[in-house]
C-alpha cells in the first residue's frame, strides 16, 4: 500500500490543494460535511492525473535520477497494475461527487478530460511548447480554484471574482511547470518530450517563468490601485512580502546557473516559504469572510 500511495505524489499538489481550499471559502460552502466529501474526491482525482502521467512517462522517468525512483518507473507497481490503480480512483472520485454535491460533476470530468490530454497520446499536450505550461496553469491552478467555488452554487454570479481571483493562481502555476521542465531538460530533450523549455532553451525558460511570477507579485497592488479589492488587503501582502526573499536570491542563482541542482534547491525553498505564505492566505480568507 505504501507504494501506491507514494505513486500518488501528494507532496507535488500540495498547492492544487490550497486552490481548491480557497476556492471553497471565498464564497462560502452549503455543507461542511459535503465539502469534506467532495474534498476527499478532489484528493482522489489529483491524485490518479499523477498515477496516469507515471504510466505514460515511465521510461524517461527511468532516465531521470530523480523520477527513476518513484514506484512506476522503479518497477514497483506494474504498467496493469497502475492502469488498474488509475480508473479506481477515477471511479471512486466520480462517485463520492455524485453523492456529495453533483452540481460540480461536470467540473471534475474537465478537469480529468484535460489532465488525461495532458499525458496521453496522441494529444500529449504536456509535449506541445507553449500549450505545455498554459495547460498545467489551468490544470493546476484554474480548475482547482473553480472547483471548490463550485460548492457554493454561485459561481455564475461571482464571474468576475473568480477571474480575478484566478489569475495569479494560474500564473504560478504556468511558472512553476516551466521550472519542473527546465529540471527535467535533459531527459525530455533526449526522449523527444518538445516542452516549452526543450524548444526554446533552460535560459529564456528561467526569464519567462521569472516574468510569470514578478506579475503574480505585482497583481495584487494593480487590483489596489484599480480599487478592485480594499487597500485593507495590503496588510497581508506586506507580511507576506519578506517571504519572497529567499526565493528571489535562489532565482538570481538559477538564472546564473540554469541546471538541475538549482531547479531542486529553488524548489525546496520555494516550496518551504510558499507553504507558509498560502496558509496564511487561506486563514486570512477565510477570517475575512467570517468577519465580514
Amino acid at each position: 500500500m505504501l507504494h501506491y500511495f507514494e505513486a500518488a505524489r501528494v507532496g507535488s499538489w500540495i498547492g492544487w490543494i490550497f486552490n481548491f481550499g480557497f476556492g471553497s471559502v471565498l464564497f462560502g460552502v452549503l455543507s461542511i460535511e459535503r465539502t469534506i466529501i467532495v474534498l476527499f474526491a478532489f484528493f482522489l482525482s489529483t491524485a490518479s492525473v499523477f498515477v496516469l502521467n507515471q504510466y505514460f512517462d515511465r521510461e524517461e522517468d527511468q532516465k531521470n535520477e530523480i523520477k527513476s525512483k518513484l514506484p512506476v518507473a522503479s518497477g514497483r507497481i506494474t504498467p496493469r497494475m497502475t492502469l488498474i490503480y488509475f480508473f479506481s480512483l477515477v471511479i471512486l472520485s466520480l462517485i463520492l461527487v455524485c453523492i456529495a454535491n453533483i452540481n460540480v460533476l461536470s467540473l471534475f470530468i474537465i478537469y480529468l478530460g484535460l489532465s488525461i490530454a495532458y499525458s496521453t497520446p496522441p494529444l500529449r499536450l504536456k509535449s506541445v511548447p507553449i500549450v505545455d505550461f498554459i495547460v498545467s496553469g489551468i490544470g493546476a491552478g484554474f480548475l482547482p480554484f473553480i472547483m471548490g467555488s463550485g460548492l457554493s452554487n454561485k459561481l455564475i454570479s461571482n464571474i468576475p471574482t473568480i477571474i480575478l481571483s484566478a489569475v495569479p493562481l494560474i500564473l504560478i502555476h504556468c511558472g512553476s511547470h516551466i521550472f519542473q521542465a527546465i529540471g527535467d531538460y535533459e531527459v525530455d530533450r533526449k526522449n523527444g518530450v518538445r516542452t516549452f523549455v526543450v524548444k526554446y532553451g533552460k535560459k529564456k525558460g528561467v526569464i519567462v517563468a521569472g516574468f510569470l511570477f514578478l506579475i503574480t507579485c505585482f497583481l495584487p497592488l494593480i487590483y489596489i490601485a484599480l480599487r478592485i479589492i480594499s487597500y485593507i488587503h495590503l496588510f497581508i501582502y506586506c507580511i507576506l512580502f519578506p517571504l519572497l526573499i529567499p526565493i528571489i536570491t535562489r532565482y538570481v542563482a538559477l538564472i546564473k546557473n540554469p541546471s538541475t541542482e538549482m531547479i531542486i534547491e529553488l524548489n525546496k525553498t520555494a516550496r518551504k516559504y510558499g507553504l507558509i505564505a498560502l496558509s496564511a492566505i487561506w486563514f486570512y480568507a477565510l477570517i475575512v469572510k467570517i468577519v465580514f
